[in-house]
């Protein structure tokens, strides 16, 4: 239908492919509302594993669409000389389930998904190609485009779709994002086994295989890991309720299997699959209020436990806390958590002794283990790590020298006068995260620390909430001294104490302590060593390295988090952040709108404001300001974003009135660089390039060292022959490549965390 050119963009210096339609079809009304429909909907997305468009248009009436040049094969092409490798087969559809999962978000389904369209890239990443097809947003296809789809896809007219068309399509209803889920399930099935499931001598006998047929197995013996038969079983179901209801779901079960899912030698012994897992809230059998905080407690002990297992893909605690007071069927839980099996526990209080019951059950419903444990509440360590390895053993997952060394490591003296309930207490309100619910923590974390001097967990929960304090609500009082004392006092007792070391590492990374960058990545990836589950230590890492300008390294880290918990809000608010100082703004702005809608924050509107100013749109950005001054009027970042949009305009006075309130209203958060930088690119645009480095100086020693973010800023762009920004912008590059090597010696040294 079109014709690609390769072609080169001059204003941004790189290479992209054109596409405009065949000579002869403009006047064709039905390819022109395809082709126009591809660039509709493959503009709306912005995700790695979509073809990215940049522009499109009309040129002496020729519609064309400007997209990124793509250098490698179809999967068509490469599946010429057989099936992949399962893991190569596992982590493509993984990358396809995710660029659907952004398209169906949008309201968009495919619907014309097979190997022809998508594109496996030299780098070893899938993307998805002709939206020619797709459904765009929630309506019905109009009578032209229903009859274009109805002739495009005939039986004898394009073979190929015919065969990954789901039975719905086939019987002419309406095609949701289930259908992608379905036809994704034919090619991975293909991907896997070198031939379609459905294939047919004829369309006829293809279409009947479709409607009728089940699929039949996939090749046995070490080829295809255990489990990745159900998944795709499941996708291939005939009725859309019974496969997988979200693309998202279908990327957590192939991410839980992929550690697995690899071809061995005859005669090797099968790899270990990786497992994933939940722990839902215990529930107490007495339904007493006064016990709410344990079926939380006795999970995040649980969690905490089984997370030091590598094998183990583990939802974190944050992740079960919406199942804390309402009653969820095992089964269900499984289901919406896309995870292999969950652990189901209640338990029995009175007095200090507890009988707590744990079972484990498959996501089928099937029960793998059981077990009755009369333990006291301070004498829960034991009983964590005894419910582990049960638990491991169940699963069938070996346990590494890794594994044992950590596990081994866990167990510590149990605390007494009721400390731990009250830690447990404590922590439940940290989860929570309000002013007032880490008033009540530190309250809770203090009584521990009096029933138990020596309980160290306490004194790192005081440190914890009063780091908070700090950074969060009250910068200038003496909260960080406070917590620099309860942190020592933690490390004291317990040197090696997971949860200290992060928070030295977090205090090291302060206004206070001048934002140490190599003391916050060496204590957070020792805390990781000890217990990769910690979740605050993953934060400090990937926050610290994307502010040294490690910014891939960064995503990784946040990526991390997610595979457990994919609503993740903390690490969905940072992706968008760190696209953005690689200059990827339309992909930014894409991930900061849909985080914004999941979660809106001051964060998420911010750096969509960013985003906006960067791709042209002023106005979008001055009315994204105008929502951020309402809800926080006082903050500096509020008042330096608005003397770069007057800059931008032309608006002198207000410019330098914006800096005046923003340098005015200065307070020792740890967020104020960002606002430091957009003082500089507001004197950048107002023609001040001395003033401009001056406060790129100031930005980069208060913790903003982002040399990669400098280098592809266009708002910096008056400042690139400047001798003085030149001088500094070496100075800055040699500086973060000591930060790479320091992350480099610390990555070899943690290992597969």
């Amino acid at each position: 239908m079109g014709v690609v050119f390769r072609a080169r963009d001059p204003r941004l210096g790189r290479e992209v492919a054109v596409k405009v339609l065949r000579e002869g079809l403009t006047g064709d009304g039905e390819r022109l509302r395809r082709f126009e429909r591809e660039a509709r909907a493959a503009g709306a997305l912005n995700h790695p594993s979509v073809l990215a468009v940049y522009d499109v248009g009309t040129d002496d009436g020729v519609p064309y669409v400007v997209s990124e040049l793509l250098e490698g094969e179809t999967l068509r092409e490469r599946l010429s000389s057989g099936p992949l490798p399962p893991r190569k087969a596992v982590e493509l559809a993984a990358q396809i389930a995710a660029g659907l999962a952004a398209a169906h978000e949008r309201g968009i389904v495919h619907r014309d998904l097979k190997p022809e369209n998508l594109f496996l890239t030299r780098d070893g990443r899938v993307k998805i190609l002709d939206f020619g097809l797709a459904k765009l947003g929630r309506t019905e296809p109009t009578a032209a485009e229903a009859e274009t789809l109805a002739r495009e896809t005939r039986p004898g007219a394009v073979m190929g779709t015919v065969g990954y068309m789901s039975p719905e399509q086939l019987r002419g209803q309406e095609a949701d994002a289930r259908s992608d889920i379905f036809a994704l399930g034919l090619v991975l099935f293909e991907m896997l086994s070198g031939r379609a499931p459905f294939a047919a001598p004829t369309a006829a006998d293809t279409l009947s295989a479709i409607l009728h047929a089940d699929p039949p197995e996939l090749p046995a013996g070490g080829a295809v890991l255990p489990g990745l038969d159900r998944i795709v079983r499941r996708c291939l179901e005939k009725s859309p309720g019974e496969r997988f209801q979200s693309s998202r779901d279908l990327g957590f079960a192939l991410e839980a299997v992929q550690g697995g899912a690899t071809a061995l030698p005859a005669g090797a012994a099968t790899a270990p699959a990786r497992r994933s897992l939940a722990v839902l809230p215990f529930k107490d059998l007495a339904r007493d209020a006064a016990n709410a905080h344990l079926g939380i407690g006795l999970a995040d002990a649980t969690i905490t436990e089984l997370a030091l297992v590598g094998s183990l893909l583990v939802r974190p605690t944050a992740a079960i806390l919406r199942y804390r007071d309402q009653p969820v069927d095992p089964q269900e839980a499984a289901r919406q958590l896309a995870v292999d099996a969950v652990v189901d526990g209640s338990f029995q209080r009175a007095g200090e002794r507890l009988r707590v019951t744990v079972q484990l059950v498959a996501a089928d419903g099937g029960p793998l283990w059981a077990s009755k444990i009369d333990t006291t509440l301070d004498d829960l360590f034991r009983m964590q790590d005894e419910v582990s390895r049960r638990i491991a053993g169940a699963l069938q997952v070996a346990l590494t020298s890794g594994d044992e060394r950590r596990l081994a490591a866990t167990p510590r003296a149990a605390p007494a006068g009721g400390a731990y309930e009250l830690y447990v207490k404590g922590k439940l309100s940290l989860f929570r995260g309000t002013l007032a619910d880490v008033n009540e923590a530190i309250d809770c974390f203090e009584r521990a620390r009096d029933a138990d001097p020596g309980f160290a967990l306490a004194w790192a929960g005081l440190a914890d909430a009063y780091v908070r304090m700090a950074f969060e609500h009250a910068p200038e009082g003496e909260f960080y001294e406070r917590a620099q004392a309860m942190c020592d006092r933690a490390l004291e007792i317990e040197p090696d104490l997971p949860e200290g070391r992060y928070l030295r590492g977090r205090l090291a990374w302060t206004p206070h302590a001048g934002f140490d960058h190599a003391t916050a990545l060496r204590e957070a990836t020792t805390a990781l060593a000890r217990h990769p589950g910690l979740n605050e230590a993953r934060y400090l890492v990937g926050l610290v390295l994307f502010h040294v300008g490690l910014i891939e390294e960064a995503v990784r880290e946040f990526e991390w988090v997610l595979e457990r918990h994919p609503d993740d809000p903390y690490a969905h608010m940072h992706v968008p952040s760190c696209r953005l100082h690689q200059g990827r703004f339309v992909e930014s702005l894409d991930l900061a709108e849909t985080a914004a809608r999941r979660a809106p924050t001051f964060w998420m509107s911010h750096v969509i404001a960013l985003c906006q100013l960067r791709l042209g749109r002023l106005e979008e950005a001055a009315r994204t300001l105008d929502r951020l001054s309402r809800q926080s009027p006082d903050y500096s970042e509020v008042h330096a974003l608005g003397a770069l949009i007057a800059a931008l305009r032309g608006d002198l006075p207000r410019a330098r009135e914006g800096i005046e309130r923003t340098q005015r209203n200065r307070r020792e958060f740890g967020h104020y660089h960002h606002a430091q930088y957009d003082m500089a690119c507001t004197h950048a645009a107002l023609g001040q390039p001395d003033e401009a480095v001056e406060q790129l100086r100031a930005a980069a020693g208060n913790g903003y060292p982002c040399h990669p973010f400098f280098a592809v800023d266009p708002l910096l762009d008056p400042l690139r022959g400047h001798g003085s920004f030149v001088r500094w912008m070496d100075e800055l590059s040699a500086e973060c490549e000591g930060y790479r090597k320091l992350w480099t010696g610390l990555v070899a040294g943690r290992g597969d965390l």
